[in-house]
């Protein structure tokens, strides 16, 4: 199995918290120091599963699932551990360690760092181009849309100049290969066997930068009627739009309270020139759920500031739900007259954007506000229907939550508070643990087990919260030459007399994250049992004595059977004879 390096996988799960993802599986909720739901794993009614924020575990008392963030991971989306990793990493939009002790990695690892090499090497290619006498139609274009120098050298735009292989020449120089080209999205390959050439051509450039400062792609918009208007990376290696948000590298180390979430790149440059430097868009797609994890990584309220025309608002509903579900605060800036906030900005600037975002409005007004959309509310069949569809969506909402808009339906309808409120009941509000209404709508195969050995579960309790009781159990474990049933403890055991001897605390988070399932799930067991140690030391003799007898019993059985079958062999029955004194011997 790869081996992480601790600084590494302790930054990575500090940021992969088992509640939160523990939550797109199954519904949580508080009771005493953890969250407790219906097991994603099994099947059940009764919640048994349980999250332990404090700890970062998870252990169901069901079916005796257990582990860490990884663990989980591995388990819901069936991956291999290396895959876990990658999935966490990606989510959260870390880059994997150089230092990794894995050579297929190491090699993924060399292949990226070449790719965005490239990536930089063109940014600054097409930046040069757009600075030079070549770029001249670019600046023109630009300035027209008020983008002078300072602006491009901001954001890093650029210019792709006319002709088939410009930058594939240029890079040649550097040193790259047309392979490296193709797989960062530069080159495309050509009809004819082992040509290609340059993947943008007379256009305007946008380099997309993530938060570690580095070049993974570009959208390139073309200045004239060509189609399609934009060009963009497609996924590589090292770029996937899903993932990414265009000027999020501008947020890094800013500590705003809020993020305006816009649909184009020039929304956002716009805005910057305006004063507003809180602008981030998608890449040219819907919004993802990956984009609202990474917007949360940086604050707890976003503002969606889409086109004011029908299709600007039909993508903003979609993106409304996905960011309330990542538990972000979610407003809506509505732009009058149909304009988009590159226009209007331009136009009125960035004060008087400001005060349409102080205006703005939340998730479920905006909501109630498009359902009147292609209704005339003059009749009244328009008003009966969206009544009724208002009240659907009320009937989903908390009835503090429907007492805030009764009474905006209510004055759009003509009806009574009390008409509303009893039609909001027709729809019944879904609660509960449903798992129609979570991500795990797969159907739950995993096996009941017994689960782990009690004995060496209360063990590893006593090791974990005692020093004393931990160096006992290791001493008396070497001498009786007892070993835990489930692969890895005894690596896991070694590492905590090894915390112990240095004086420091042990991550347990880190060091469960590569351990095999099944010790995942004692590890867990042991650290999610209710009841208090009184004496750690005693209890661990107690269960090394527990142990010593199930290997002898186990051994003895063993030893009666062979002797059954042949009762000539002196050294069996010797042996035979000792075990049975030994094991007399223990208490």
């Amino acid at each position: 199995m790869a081996r992480f390096p601790d600084h590494w996988m302790s930054e990575l799960l500090s940021k992969s918290d088992i509640a939160s993802i523990a939550s797109e599986y199954t519904l949580l909720k508080p009771k005493g120091k953890r969250l407790w739901g219906c097991c994603p794993f099994h099947s059940e009614k009764t919640p048994s599963f349980s999250v332990t924020p404090d700890s970062q575990m998870y252990y169901c008392f069901g079916c005796h699932a257990g582990g860490g963030v990884v663990q989980f991971v591995m388990e819901m989306e069936k991956l291999g551990y290396i895959d876990a990793i990658k999935y966490l990493a990606q989510r959260v939009g870390m880059e994997l360690p150089e230092e990794v002790d894995d050579d297929k990695l190491r090699k993924e690892r060399a292949v990226k760092e070449r790719l965005y090499a490239a990536c930089k090497a063109a940014a600054m290619f097409y930046h040069e181009k757009l600075m030079s006498p070549e770029g001249k139609t670019a600046q023109q274009y630009l300035a027209k849309r008020g983008i002078d120098g300072a602006i491009a050298t901001k954001f890093g735009l650029g210019y792709a100049p006319p002709g088939w292989d410009n930058l594939l020449k240029h890079m040649k120089t550097k040193g790259f290969t047309e392979k490296e080209l193709i797989s960062a999205g530069l080159a495309v390959k050509g009809q004819k066997e082992g040509s290609c050439y340059d993947a943008y051509r007379d256009r305007v450039i946008f380099p997309i930068i993530n938060t570690y400062k580095r070049v993974l792609g570009f959208g390139a918009r073309t200045m004239g009627d060509d189609t399609p208007k934009y060009l963009n990376t497609g996924d590589t290696p090292i770029f996937n739009k899903r993932n990414n948000l265009y000027a999020i590298n501008l947020q890094k180390g800013e500590h705003n309270a809020d993020l305006i979430m816009v649909e184009g790149y020039m929304d956002v440059i716009s805005l910057y020139k305006a004063g507003v430097k809180n602008a981030v868009a998608s890449l040219g797609t819907a919004l993802t759920q990956q984009q609202a994890r990474l917007i949360k990584r940086f604050v707890p309220r976003v503002y969606i500031s889409y086109d004011g025309d029908s299709a600007g608002q039909n993508a903003t509903l979609r993106g409304l739900d996905i960011l309330s579900k990542e538990g972000l605060e979610v407003r809506v800036i509505v732009i009058p007259n149909g304009m988009d906030p590159d226009d209007y900005a331009r136009k009125y600037g960035g004060e008087e954007y400001l005060s349409l975002k102080d205006k703005a409005i939340t998730l479920n007004a905006f909501k109630l506000d498009s359902l009147m959309n292609g209704l005339d509310l003059n009749t009244a069949d328009g008003r009966e229907e969206y009544a009724k569809k208002a009240c659907a969506l009320l009937s989903e909402l908390q009835p503090v939550e429907q007492e805030r808009y009764i009474s905006t339906v209510s004055r759009r309808t003509g009806l009574s508070a009390d008409t509303i409120q009893r039609q909001c009941g027709v729809t019944p509000r879904v609660e509960g643990n449903i798992i129609g209404n979570n991500r795990n709508t797969k159907q739950k195969s995993r096996e009941i087990s017994q689960g782990p050995n009690k004995a060496e579960i209360s063990l590893l309790s006593c090791m974990i919260h005692s020093p004393e009781a931990l160096l006992y159990a290791m001493d008396k474990m070497a001498e009786y030459g007892i070993e835990f049933s489930a692969d890895g403890l005894d690596e896991f055991a070694t590492e905590l007399l090894a915390y112990s001897a240095a004086g420091e605390k042990p991550n347990i988070p880190v060091m469960l994250s590569d351990l095999p399932g099944e010790a995942a799930e004692a590890i867990c067991a042991a650290m999610s049992g209710d009841e208090q140690l009184v004496d750690p030391r005693a209890t661990a003799e107690d269960c090394i004595n527990a142990m010593a007898r199930a290997q002898l019993d186990q051994r003895i059985i063993e030893l009666a059977a062979q002797m059954e079958r042949d009762n000539s062999d002196e050294q069996i029955k010797n042996e035979y004879m000792r075990l049975v004194k030994a094991r007399a011997s223990l208490k």
